[in-house]
């Protein structure tokens, strides 16, 4: 699935269950929704983005990380898919969050105007970058998921990461290194 469809589905699912518990509750009935991403299963995850995004790269060297999304499953699996975009694929890895190995890769043909745009970028900063603005702030944090996107023309780094029980998400200008929103909960 391309990552804008990914993204859709996550909004659509978060929206379901909000109007569900909103719905229970409004009956007198309480429930409680788990999230995919729960601190302790961020904490179980020995590999970090880093090392994700290194194993996705020796597979698809003259590629672009464009995001490491971190996947935790009912079943205890958990890994970080990174979609690399390189000339004209679109290529996904699904590395394992425990033993970095690649679990599985697909590749798809880019027919995505934003992935365009984003395999033309130059940007001035790199994913490290937008890391260590959001380390600067939060040193013991621990980063789990990120994503090069256009937001209103703009070219963006959305950093995720867990400092301590509490996540944080931070939303960077990619060139200049400006937070444009940071949230934390």
């Amino acid at each position: 699935m391309r990552r804008k469809e990914v993204q859709l589905m996550k909004n659509f699912k978060y929206r379901l269950l909000t109007a569900l518990a909103v719905s229970l509750v409004a009956g007198g009935t309480a429930i409680s929704v788990v999230s995919a991403e729960s601190p302790s299963q961020i904490q179980a995850a020995s590999v970090s983005v880093a090392q994700a995004k290194k194993v996705a790269l020796e597979a698809a060297p003259a590629g672009k990380v464009v995001s490491v999304d971190f996947e935790a499953k009912k079943d205890g699996r958990l890994y970080y898919e990174v979609t690399i975009l390189e000339g004209n694929s679109e290529k996904e890895y699904k590395i394992d969050a425990r033993t970095a190995s690649i679990l599985n890769q697909k590749v798809e043909a880019i027919d995505d105007y934003e992935d365009s745009q984003l395999v033309q970028a130059n940007l001035k900063l790199s994913f490290e970058d937008a890391e260590n603005i959001l380390l600067q702030k939060y040193p013991q944090a621990k980063i789990y998921d990120e994503e090069l996107d256009i937001k209103a023309g703009q070219i963006v780094y959305q950093v995720k990461a867990l400092n301590g029980q509490q996540k944080i998400k931070m939303t960077l200008d990619a060139n200049s290194g400006a937070v444009l929103q940071e949230k934390a909960k």
